[in-house]
């Protein structure tokens, strides 16, 4: 009979360039589900093409007053987001909205890997700044 240790394979593996100057750009497991996220966050929805829905809102509302319902706003955008994936729960958001910058720390868990960590955006209205 032969055993195989399952918990250190690799489950998920993908591509990335960002960042990356020279090969290898594979990623896989977590680092490449918080790419796939993070590329979500950083495309304006609609900007890819046949695929309208892909993408977040959040850099057309960065334009808005930052008040309450922009906060809300954001934070419905970041659960649409991180639910449209089925590799990740979300657990919590904590956002601090400051003069003409929302930043975020969304903790998750993978729901496969059965670990957990947290994402960092920041998004800049830098036509104010």
């Amino acid at each position: 009979m032969i055993l195989i240790n399952t918990s250190m394979a690799t489950i998920f593996r993908g591509f990335n360039t960002v960042g990356r100057n020279k090969a290898p750009f594979t990623l896989s497991d977590e680092e490449l589900i918080k790419r796939d996220l993070l590329n979500h966050f950083n495309t304006k929805r609609g900007e890819r093409l046949m695929r309208p829905n892909f993408g977040s809102i959040i850099h057309d509302i960065i334009m808005n007053p930052l008040d309450a319902m922009t906060e809300s706003d954001v934070r419905e955008d970041i659960e649409r987001i991180i639910e449209s994936d089925s590799r990740v729960r979300l657990d919590d958001i904590r956002m601090l909205v400051e003069d003409h910058t929302i930043r975020c720390e969304v903790d998750i868990s993978f729901n496969v890997l059965k670990t957990s960590d947290t994402l960092y955006l920041e998004f800049i209205n830098e036509e104010l700044v």
